[in-house]
């Protein structure tokens, strides 16, 4: 991790003041969101409504996603963020700024395909860990390095057939924020579902079809055996 902020979120009450160590905000990231959800697009490719059914628990097709993510459901009504820095490796991190998520710049984005056709979307719920985040990797040349409140950017799309946007993330300097994850548990079921996108239709995303399928219970060892 070369980039020097460090990114928790956490209800306001959890978030520390400086100096701490990783420890510290390791615990008060683990007090923050803990629900997510895994998502994976795919061309529909000649799947139909009535196909949903036999479509894989685990969201594993042959063909490769156009899209594989996994959103933390941040809930920037409940939580804020704190930032963090330190000066050197082995000093204590001190704290740079804490404010609530709800007060964070806005920014929409495109989560699903921005071209037309028809496709293929696998969502599952599931639980985690996070640890604190920080710019991603690959971007963090792009980012600034010195901390400004008004480079924090909490973004909002609409998913299938969300009535209102849902929180996908937040960026830092246009870059985003990467959390790593630790002890998923994933819901023993997911939800398929087949949509179309027509940019030219007065409502551009149409769901056609949604199936929910579950999870196969692990076979029983023959005890003849």
């Amino acid at each position: 991790m070369d980039h020097p902020l460090v990114f928790v979120v956490a209800p306001a009450a959890q978030l520390p003041d400086g100096p701490v160590d990783w420890v510290d905000l390791v615990a008060a990231q683990r007090q923050g969101p803990r629900g997510a959800f895994a998502l994976r697009l795919f061309p529909a490719a000649g799947h139909g409504a009535e196909a949903l059914t036999a479509l894989p628990w685990d969201g594993q097709l042959p063909a490769r996603p156009i899209c594989d993510a996994l959103v933390p459901q941040f809930d920037p009504r409940l939580n804020a963020l704190g930032v963090y820095q330190r000066s050197g490796e082995g000093e204590p991190f001190q704290c740079l700024d804490r404010f609530a998520l709800a007060d964070a710049s806005n920014e929409t984005c495109w989560f699903y395909p921005t071209h037309d056709g028809t496709f293929l979307s696998w969502e599952r719920a599931l639980e985690l860990g996070l640890d604190p985040g920080a710019v991603a990797t690959d971007a963090q040349p792009h980012a600034p390095s010195t901390y400004a409140r008004s480079h924090v950017t909490v973004l909002w799309s609409l998913l299938a057939d969300d009535a209102s946007l849902t929180c996908v993330g937040l960026t830092y300097g246009g870059q985003r924020i990467e959390w790593p994850q630790a002890h998923p548990s994933p819901e023993p079921m997911a939800t398929w579902s087949l949509f179309t996108v027509d940019t030219q239709a007065d409502v551009a995303l149409r769901i056609d079809a949604s199936q929910t399928v579950f999870q196969e219970p692990l076979a029983e060892a023959d005890p003849g055996r």
